[in-house]
C-alpha cells in the first residue's frame, strides 16, 4: 500500500501544476493590460499633420441612386477602392476584394466603397448588377457600393481627398476608419493581382480586423464611462 504522506504530496503537487496555468491566465488575461497593435494615420505629404487629417466630405450617387457622403459612413470601417467597371482586369480586381468582403460578410460596420474612375461608363444599371453579384452572401446589405457622379468632381476627390495621385493606376485601395482618417494604403503599379510583386490584400484583411478591434475597444470604454457616471 503506498505511503499516505507521499500520496498526499503527489496530489498536492499535481494540484499546483494544474492551478498554475489558470492563475497565469487570470493575472495576465484579465488583470493584465492589453496592448494591441495600432495602425498609423496617413495624410498629405506636407502641410497637414497625418493624425489630424480627415478626408473631406463628398456627395456621390450609389448604384441605387442614393446620395452617399462621408458622414453617412461614419462609424464604419470602409475600404475606398478606386477603379471602374470597364477595366480590362475587372475580374481580377473584384476577386481580390471578394476575399475581404467574404471575410467580413457578417460584420455590419465594415464596407467596400468603389469610387468609379469612369463615371460615364458606370451607369446605375451596370453598377447595380455588379454589386448584386458580389454581395449575395452578405448577411447585411449596403456593404459594397459603387459611387458615380460628375467625372471631373470624382477625379478631383480621388486625387485631393483620398490622396491618390495616379488615378490610372489599377486597384488602389485606402482603408478609412470610423472617423474618416486614412489608416492604410494598398495596391501598386505592378498590378500585384496579376502576379506582380507585393500582394497587399492579406495585409488589408488584417488591418481591417485591427480597426474593428479599435472600434470595439473604444465603444467598450465609452460604455463603461457612461455606466460609471450613472
Amino acid at each position: 500500500m503506498p505511503d499516505s504522506k507521499k500520496l498526499k504530496k503527489y496530489i498536492g503537487l499535481a494540484g499546483i501544476l494544474f492551478l498554475f496555468p489558470l492563475i497565469w491566465l487570470l493575472f495576465f488575461g484579465v488583470l493584465g493590460k492589453h496592448n494591441f497593435k495600432t495602425l498609423p494615420y496617413l495624410g498629405p505629404a506636407t502641410g497637414v499633420d497625418a493624425g489630424s487629417y480627415i478626408i473631406p466630405d463628398f456627395a456621390f450617387s450609389d448604384e441605387e441612386g442614393n446620395i452617399i457622403t462621408r458622414d453617412s459612413l461614419k462609424g464604419k470601417v470602409w475600404i475606398a477602392a478606386c477603379y471602374n467597371l470597364a477595366d480590362p482586369h475587372l475580374s481580377q480586381i473584384t476577386e481580390r476584394l471578394l476575399n475581404v468582403n467574404f471575410k467580413y460578410r457578417n460584420e455590419q460596420d465594415i464596407a467596400i466603397i468603389v469610387f468609379s474612375t469612369d463615371c460615364e461608363h458606370d451607369q446605375p444599371a451596370i453598377a447595380h448588377e455588379y454589386v448584386l453579384q458580389n454581395t449575395r452572401y452578405n448577411m447585411f446589405g449596403n456593404k459594397w457600393k459603387v459611387l458615380t457622379g460628375q467625372q471631373d468632381a470624382m477625379q478631383a476627390y480621388i486625387r485631393n481627398g483620398l490622396l491618390i495621385n495616379d488615378i490610372k493606376n489599377e486597384a488602389i485601395f485606402k482603408l478609412i476608419d470610423s472617423e474618416g482618417h486614412i489608416r492604410g494604403a494598398y495596391g501598386n503599379t505592378e498590378y500585384h493581382f496579376l502576379g506582380g510583386a507585393g500582394d497587399s490584400i492579406p495585409g488589408l484583411v488584417q488591418d481591417v480586423a485591427l480597426l474593428k478591434k479599435e472600434i470595439d475597444l473604444q465603444r467598450y470604454h465609452e460604455r463603461k464611462a457612461k455606466e460609471n457616471k450613472q
